[in-house]
């Protein structure tokens, strides 16, 4: 059985390696016994059609690169409005996930307009950047999840974000973070998100199983699970 993942903007957001989370992807698809198909999408593109994917993925990029996605993918708003709704698995890292509030006032206090998928605002500082190693945890599932922000600005208000903030290394001022619309996954962690925290990729493989109607099987990736084990106690441990 064949799955498709939609890689938006490869060429421009993908500051940090993100593009390792599609490889994950890929990976962990195949051993389910996918036949797995990545197509991407860009600026060069008319218009990005988002039907018949099974995953649709975003990463990071410059602020520049972020604005000009934003206004790009305005043009395929209603579909992907449609796929979220029909919750195709979706995931946005770094300031990707900027893009699916109401806008983004930029640091010359030019004013981004975002998808309004969501009510939040981002405001980009333009004089420092907020930056930390993170522990977030799910309140719902106690799942923690581990990562660095990297990020221009902040959200002018934290009502509706999912994830408590548990420890910041850095300078992040945040103490919520990341938002949910049915199985579209938007998180301030930057680069191979999915490779720091197993849990998190394996959370989407089942949704896709799920939706396929395709058993999942329990596949066992001791390197990424020790990993992030790992990197969790170092981060409780550290004293700050």
């Amino acid at each position: 059985m064949k799955v498709r993942i939609l890689y938006l903007y490869p060429d421009y957001m993908n500051l940090y390696g993100d593009n390792g989370n599609v490889r994950i992807m890929e990976r962990r698809l195949s051993d389910q016994g996918f036949d797995v198909e990545t197509v991407s999408g860009t600026i060069t593109d008319s218009r990005i059609s988002i039907k018949d994917v099974d995953f649709v993925y975003m990463g990071s990029g410059f602020e520049s690169n972020r604005n000009m996605a934003a206004d790009h993918l305005k043009r395929s708003l209603k579909e992907l409005t449609q796929a979220i709704d029909d919750g195709v698995p979706m995931l946005f890292t770094g300031n990707s996930y900027d893009i699916l509030g109401k806008g983004i006032i930029t640091a010359d206090f030019s004013l981004v307009e975002g998808l309004g998928i969501f009510d939040y605002s981002f405001k980009d500082t333009g004089r420092k950047r907020y930056t930390g190693d993170v522990i977030l945890e799910d309140p719902d599932t106690k799942e923690r999840y581990v990562g660095f922000i990297n990020r221009a600005g902040i959200p002018e208000q934290s009502e509706g974000f999912v994830f408590d903030v548990v420890k910041v290394i850095g300078d992040v001022p945040v103490e919520k973070d990341g938002v949910r619309k049915n199985n579209l996954l938007g998180i301030s962690l930057i680069g191979p998100v999915l490779v720091k925290n197993p849990g998190l990729a394996d959370s989407f493989v089942r949704k896709i199983c799920e939706r396929e109607g395709v058993k999942y099987k329990q596949v066992v990736y001791p390197r990424t699970e020790r990993s992030h084990e790992k990197t969790l106690k170092a981060l409780l441990e550290t004293e700050i």
